[in-house]
């Protein structure tokens, strides 16, 4: 997710907070501090009520990401590699580099948030019981986060996607259909149904008085329906680009270049007049590497005269390939997985093709073209 701030790695997924988080993390420290802590505690010193409302906040993140990484953790054991996890204004998402192949991984992943939320919320309660009799507005911060995590794994089960119960319940249908797409349609069906009741209850209830609340429901009912159309759309591309081969999108002709030509020249005679961002580099006949636009831009450009492609290059034993019978989902989950933009294409160790993000694209806008077609043509 773009405007976040990276925070460090645990279990090896890179955790990052959106620039949205700070907004809801002052919003939640000061409405805590002024009003629910003093509502409590009508004693409670102004540092004390915002000292508490600053942990809370911290505390209620902290359930959030917890929650995240129990989708995290169990995606990892069904083999699915999480990129990172971003916290934001509505919660958190865990990034997956490629969806649950079964509907078995798609249930155990979607359930395990809950349930983590779940097992705080009894924490915490049992907690709350603990200090109710000695320390009343320690008591309090427990009861607060009891009631938070249980609220974040109720609305995370409504059977809508792409919120967990919504996955829960494509799970069902996919495994009693054996159609993804289908159980996608179906269950982001429900979660639009659920995200436009959050919209027009939203707006009913700022006419009607209520104010800051109601805009808040139909802001959150405008994110889920916005979530759940993109999900469907990405399910309905990814099974799109299943039933296609690289052989039949990989660019075939393509200039090469040798290790020992500058980056000025790989720049400015073959990258911008062809057009092609990345060069295979051949040296004695052999693939031995791959130079890219992203390779050179990290040259300052007073030095790409003294800098040659065998200094730029990422050579062949670290490049990702694939052959020409792998489908292209596989290669959109590398490029996002990998964070690159063009994939060697080899068969038999030998350089066939280049298959780049712009192909994918291009490629799903002919469908896209050839269908639009196709429906007017019946009309």
């Amino acid at each position: 997710m773009k405007s976040s701030f990276k925070l460090g790695r645990i279990l090896g997924i890179e955790i990052g907070i959106h620039a949205s988080w700070f907004i809801i993390f002052a919003l939640l420290s000061w409405s805590l501090s002024v009003a629910y802590y003093p509502s409590i505690d009508e004693n409670i010193s102004p540092f004390t009520g915002w000292t508490l409302g600053i942990l809370s906040s911290l505390l209620l993140f902290g359930s959030v990401l917890a929650h995240e990484l129990g989708h995290s953790f169990i995606a990892i054991r069904q083999g699915i590699p999480v990129k990172s996890i971003d916290l934001f204004i509505f919660g958190g998402v865990s990034n997956l580099t490629k969806e649950p192949d079964n509907p078995a991984a798609e249930f155990r992943m979607a359930i395990s948030g809950p349930a983590v939320s779940i097992v705080l919320a009894l924490v915490f309660w049992v907690f709350q019981i603990v200090f109710s009799s000695q320390n009343a507005t320690l008591a309090g911060v427990f009861l607060y986060l009891a009631q938070i995590n249980a609220m974040l794994a109720i609305f995370n089960l409504i059977p809508g996607f792409p919120l967990d119960g919504g996955r829960v319940l494509r799970a069902i249908i996919w495994n009693a259909s054996n159609d993804i797409r289908r159980a996608t349609r179906i269950s982001a069906g429900v979660g639009l149904g659920f995200a436009y009741l959050l919209i027009f209850g939203g707006i009913a209830a700022a006419f009607l008085g209520i104010g800051i609340s109601g805009l808040w429901l139909a802001l959150i009912g405008w994110f889920l329906a916005s979530a759940a159309q993109g999900s469907f759309q990405q399910t309905v591309i990814s099974e799109i680009l299943r039933e296609v081969n690289v052989s039949r999108v990989m660019k075939r002709e393509f200039k090469t270049i040798e290790p020992d030509n500058t980056l000025y020249q790989a720049l400015h005679e073959y990258i911008l007049p062809l057009n092609q961002r990345a060069l295979p580099v051949f040296e004695n006949g052999k693939l031995a590497g791959l130079i890219s636009l992203s390779d050179i831009k990290k040259i300052p450009t007073n030095q790409l005269n003294q800098t040659s492609v065998r200094q730029a290059m990422t050579p062949f034993e670290k490049l990702r390939t694939v052959g020409p019978e792998e489908h292209l989902g596989n290669v959109l989950n590398l490029l996002q997985s990998e964070d690159i933009n063009q994939l060697p294409v080899l068969s038999e160790d030998k350089l066939i093709g280049l298959i780049s993000r712009t192909n994918l694209i291009e490629y799903l806008q002919m469908r896209q073209e050839m269908e639009t077609g196709q429906l007017n043509s019946k009309h």
